[in-house]
């Protein structure tokens, strides 16, 4: 079953006659339960517009969806999902223990429910020291690991996370995803909104690429990829001047650390023209095969655009 669902779902700001701002336009997904899915975009793409209308916060102009088998917007729904939003932003008055005992009863769990899941939650994003700082007090990155906390802490089937490592410093990153991995292993169905895109290659699934408001591209990302995919050689003993012709045929040229020249091609005519440069060059060609894209690579190729351009 889909966990979640949409269907011509679109969001215009404004009055559509008036020219009012088409947010998100005609956008139909499909996230199957238990899978990880990134949902990707540039900023003003209309990623989070789109989560917040899933979540029921935005109504939309037009179109349907569900989410865990109910319509958009279901309270029964809700009491499924854990959602981080871009930005958390806690009442400072409140103390980390506190908000999480607070995000507890709004999901409806008694005393005794509550207690082991808070006691979970705060070791497992590892702020069990600050259960009584007052939010306030927190760091950005902690703010960040409380969010995460109130998102897991009522053991939903569904995760919608907006941003999930922003403000965490490396090792903090690590964690997330190590957990996010074995929430996915556990069975949960988690909806990833980031930027990050190696951190999100590293567990997703499936991939929806939107701009504008459009969907571009969707899938699961391993099919995805080898669509996206090329050739990569590896040779040495490639001079200014090879190089410099093998650049100019849109293979991608990089000199590495040890010295060796790695070249991707985007399909097999321009690996045959490299390989007969490297070859006339008299460089030595030491490996050669076909590779799958990588989220990164999708990414640019979907919207049209070069990495690192």
């Amino acid at each position: 079953m889909a966990a979640v669902w949409t269907e011509n779902l679109t969001k215009v700001f404004g009055k559509p006659a008036a020219g009012g701002v088409r947010a998100v336009d005609a956008l139909s997904l499909e996230i199957k339960e238990g899978r990880a899915f990134a949902f990707l975009g540039p900023n003003g793409a209309g990623k989070t517009t789109t989560l917040y209308m899933l979540l029921g916060l935005r109504r939309p102009t037009s179109g349907r969806g569900e989410l865990l088998g109910e319509p958009l917007g279901s309270v029964r729904a809700r009491a499924r999902i854990g959602f981080l939003p871009e930005g958390m932003s806690p009442k400072g008055y409140y103390t980390t223990e506190e908000m999480l005992r607070y995000c507890t009863r709004l999901y409806g769990l008694s005393v005794d429910e509550a207690k082991p899941r808070i006691e979970y939650v705060l070791s497992a994003l590892g702020i069990e020291e600050a259960r009584t700082r007052r939010t306030s007090q927190l760091s950005k990155g902690m703010v960040q690991r409380l969010g995460l906390a109130q998102a897991l802490v009522a053991d939903p089937d569904l995760l919608i996370l907006d941003e999930p490592t922003a403000n965490l410093d490396p090792v903090g990153r690590r964690d997330v995803m190590n957990l996010l991995s074995g929430l996915k292993a556990a069975g949960k169905t988690i909806l990833i909104s980031s930027h990050v895109l190696s951190e999100v290659e590293s567990i997703c699934d499936d991939v929806a690429i939107i701009d504008r408001g459009r969907l571009l591209r969707q899938g699961p990302f391993a099919e995805l990829a080898g669509q996206a995919g090329g050739f990569e050689i590896i040779a040495s003993g490639l001079q200014p001047l090879a190089f410099e012709q093998i650049a100019q045929t849109g293979c991608r040229v990089e000199t590495r650390t040890d010295g060796s020249t790695i070249i991707w091609a985007a399909d097999e005519q321009a690996q045959q023209r490299a390989l007969a440069l490297l070859l006339h060059a008299g460089c030595r060609v030491l490996s050669t095969a076909k590779r799958g894209a990588t989220l990164e690579e999708l990414f640019f190729e979907t919207l049209g655009e070069e990495p690192g351009a």
